[in-house]
Order: structure tokens, then C-alpha cells, then sequence
């Protein structure tokens, strides 16, 4: 799914907020220095002004975008253009109470006084969150993008987005003329177009840039729009293409038009409300989790000696693979003892693996945790690191990973969840490996956070009832 920065506004979101804050303190401020209290409060003019300041701020960024290239702007070019954001605040500030026949209430001190404190502050506060993120950045693990092109395209490409996007890694190129080519300005290609496919379906890949020229591929972008992983086309002869449904939108990526083509979007502020619940749960979730270790810990060793925590690789969002975290519910030789169950699977496409009454669970303790679901809380942790989200598509193992068709992987375009769409619909009964991938397409097709507070309503009526976690 595509974090859609479209918007002037949406962009740099986290700035106009900062922006605000010390916008709204500045006044704060002006306000008790001038009048050595904080009454404004209680005064209707006041309290006004420090809501149509908000107003005037969201408008200055919108009209100037006053926020463009924040991030790549110099300490110097900053001055400015914090100078410029508060001169045209504050001018329109004075308009407003102009016009709306209050300039009389607020005192033309505060107003004053208000000027330097909000230039002064924000500024510092815009260096010292520019200089956090940047290391932030800078640590985090980049968006994964391979690069579909043509010899004559291919290094022209890596050096703008090189020199224009600090969060891409260039994880390889797709050379589609030339068989022969192994690297360009120190970029591996990963893959001939044949094998293109093959290699899609098990790596981790984020977002993939296609410049073809007049390359025909139409073929090629139509099964890459069903893998589920972000498309950035550049506009070249692509007018007829289908793209299987997928949200389509015009960016531009380093200097370069593009149609992007992704499953679906989400907006920066409805990113920021998922990951903020996602926070608040997990914190709740590993508190409990603690809890029960002390509880349900002993039991689980007492049963089966050995760890409490089972500690698996799965594969979360695009590809990404992490360590997830659940309450040991089965043998310690239970991945031993799976192979010899095989036969068993109730799961005929042998895309997941489930059979009735298995042996290689813990008795008593090990069915008891998963009937009531206990045993996925550690998940939680998982949730806090940002592995994985508290709603979303379960994590498939590295070997289911491997039996995946093209299409399946589009149910990884978001991050894994504890719980989602299939869960609430009746995972024991649900033995259609596409019915899954049905289900969490959909889940992500018609996202929203309500669909998401919906979900996990539902999944606390499940854990409750004792359905579907068999």
C-alpha cells in the first residue's frame, strides 16, 4: 500500500503540526509577558485568535508550501523561510482582527512581542526535530525499489534518484534489452526479464520504478500490478495499460513524471492515527504479556521443558522478514514433527498447514493458551518494534513464503496484524488458501481506520466466544 504525499499539505505533515505548536506557545507567551498572566484563556478574543491562528498557518503552508524541500534546506534558507512563514501569519493575523472588528481587544504588544518569540522558537525547534529525523532516516531501513529499464535509461535513472530521494535503497536493476549488462554505476541487475517473476515472489521488494521507453511491456506491467508492490511508471506510451484495478495517481519521483499504480493509498495523518493506536494497544498488550509470562510461564515449562517464547522468521510486509514472537504453545520438536505430519493437512493446497487435534501441542497448557488466543499477546512486542500492526494480514512462515504465486503476495502490501479480516471471518473453517488471499485483499483494498476499530471489536467478541482459534 502507497503512502500517498500527494497533497501540499500531507507531505510535511509533522512540520506544519510542530509549526503550530510553537506558534500557539509564542502567543501563549506573548500574552503573559505582556500581561504577566495566563487569562487569555478566559478572554473570548483571545481564545479566537489562538483558533484562527491555526486557520491562517494551514493556509500560509497551503498557498506559499511553505514547507517544500524542508529537509534539504540549509540553516540559512531555513531562517528565511521561517521568517516568511511568520511574517505572513502575522500579517494576516492583523487583517483578520481588522476585519473582524476585535483589534481594539488584543493588545498590539502582544502582537508584537509575538513575532520574535514565534520566529525564534520555531526556527530552533524546526533544526533540532530536522537534525532528529535525519538520524532517524538515516538508520531506518529503506524503501526497497528495484528499477525496470533499458541500457540506454538505466544510468541516467540511478543517479537521479540517487542524488533525490534520501529514504529509496536501489535494490537492483531489470535491464530488459540487454541480457549481457551485470551492473551499472555499481547497481547489480538481479534479474533477466524471464525470471522476473520467479524472483518477485520470495524477495523483498517495496516499490518498483519502470522506464521503459518505447519498450513494449504492457504484458509484464499488467502482472506486476497484481503483485501488490507500488508501480512508479514514467508516462511513456502506457495510456492503454490495465493495472487490475489498482488506485492510480500522478507523482512526481526525482524530476520525473510517473503514474504510480499501488492496491491502495493511505494518507500521512491516517498513518500516523493506525501506528498512534498501534502504540497504545501494544503498550497495553505487553504489559498483559508480562503478566501472563509470570502466570502462564511455568505452566508452559512444567509441561515442556524449555523456552516460554516461540521465536519464528516470518515474512511481513512486501517481503520484509522479522522474528515473531508468540507463547510456546507446542513441543520443542514440533518443526521436526511437521514434515511427518504432512499427509495430515487439512489445508489440501498445502499453502498452510493445519490438522485436527495436533499432536505436537502442548496438552492441557498448549491447547488451553491457543483456544483462548493467549498465546498470540507476546505479538505485541512485535507491534511496539513496528514489525507489525495490531490490525492486518497474518505473517506467512519462509515456507509458505515459498509456494506463493505471483497474485498472492499483493496480501503483504501492508504490514502483518495480530489480527484482520480473516480472523473475524472464521479462520478454522476457512481451508481455501485464495479464499485468505480473497479476504485480506479486500481488507486492504477498503481500508479505514473505522474498518480497523470494527475489526478488533469483532476479534475481542471471537477471543470471547472461543471461535475460529482452534
Amino acid at each position: 500500500m502507497y503512502t500517498s504525499t500527494k497533497g501540499r499539505l500531507a507531505k510535511h505533515i509533522d512540520f506544519i503540526l510542530i509549526d503550530i505548536v510553537c506558534m500557539e506557545v509564542s502567543f501563549i507567551l506573548a500574552y503573559f509577558i505582556r500581561h504577566r498572566s495566563f487569562e487569555l484563556f478566559d478572554n473570548k478574543s483571545y481564545r479566537s485568535a489562538l483558533i484562527v491562528l491555526i486557520v491562517l498557518n494551514i493556509i500560509t503552508c497551503y498557498i506559499f508550501n511553505s514547507m517544500q524541500d524542508v529537509l534539504k534546506r540549509s540553516k540559512q534558507l531555513e531562517f528565511y523561510a521561517t521568517i516568511k512563514q511568520v511574517l505572513l501569519t502575522d500579517i494576516f493575523l492583523i487583517i483578520y482582527l481588522f476585519l473582524s472588528k476585535t483589534s481594539d481587544d488584543i493588545s498590539r504588544n502582544v502582537i508584537i512581542t509575538f513575532i520574535p518569540i514565534y520566529l525564534v522558537l520555531s526556527y530552533i525547534v524546526r533544526l533540532i526535530y530536522k537534525s532528529i529525523l535525519k538520524k532517524f532516516l538515516k538508520n531506518k531501513t529503506n524503501r526497497q525499489l528495484i528499477i525496470i529499464t533499458i541500457k540506454d535509461k538505466a544510468e541516467t535513472i540511478i543517479k537521479k534518484i540517487e542524488s533525490a530521494i534520501s529514504d529509496i535503497k536501489i535494490k537492483g536493476l531489470i535491464i530488459l534489452d540487454d541480457v549481457e549488462i551485470k551492473e551499472v554505476s555499481g547497481i547489480k541487475v538481479v534479474s533477466t526479464k524471464e525470471k522476473l517473476f520467479d524472483y518477485l515472489k520470495t524477495e523483498y521488494v517495496d516499490e518498483i520504478f519502470i522506464s521503459i521507453g518505447n519498450y513494449k511491456s504492457e504484458d509484464l506491467i499488467r502482472k506486476l500490478s497484481l503483485t501488490g508492490i507500488v508501480l512508479h511508471i514514467v508516462y511513456e506510451g502506457i495510456d492503454d495499460i490495465a493495472f487490475a484495478n489498482n488506485k492510480l495517481q500522478v507523482d512526481n519521483l526525482a524530476d520525473m513524471v510517473v503514474i504510480t499504480s499501488s492496491i491502495n493509498t493511505i494518507n500521512p495523518l491516517q498513518l500516523i492515527v493506525k501506528r498512534l493506536m498501534d502504540i497504545v494497544l501494544s503498550i497495553i498488550g505487553t504489559i498483559i504479556t508480562i503478566i501472563l509470562s509470570v502466570i502462564i510461564g511455568p505452566m508452559i515449562y512444567l509441561k515442556s521443558k524449555g523456552p516460554i517464547f516461540f521465536v519464528q522468521d516470518r515474512v511481513g510486509k512486501n517481503g520484509k522478514i522479522f522474528k515473531m514472537i508468540k507463547f510456546r504453545s507446542m513441543y520443542m520438536d514440533a518443526e521436526e514433527r511437521k514434515k511427518e505430519l504432512e499427509s495430515k493437512n487439512e489445508n489440501k493446497d498445502q499453502m498452510m498447514f493445519k490438522i485436527e487435534k495436533d499432536p505436537r501441542i502442548i496438552e492441557g497448557i498448549g491447547n488451553f493458551i491457543r483456544e483462548t488466543s493467549i498465546d498470540e499477546f507476546p505479538q505485541f512486542i512485535n507491534v511496539l518494534k513496528g514489525d507489525m500492526s495490531v490490525v492486518g494480514t497474518r505473517p506467512p512462515t519462509l515456507d509458505e513464503w515459498n509456494k506463493y504465486e505471483l497474485h498472492h503476495r499483493a496480501r503483504l502490501a501492508i504490514k502483518p496484524g495480530i489480527t484482520g479480516l480473516w480472523q473475524v471471518s472464521g479462520r478454522s473453517d476457512i481451508k481455501d488458501f485464495e479464499e485468505v488471499v480473497k479476504l485480506d485483499t479486500e481488507y486492504i483494498k477498503n481500508f479505514s481506520l473505522w474498518k480497523d476499530l470494527s475489526i478488533i471489536y469483532k476479534t475481542i467478541i471471537v477471543v470471547i466466544n472461543r471461535k475460529g482459534a482452534k
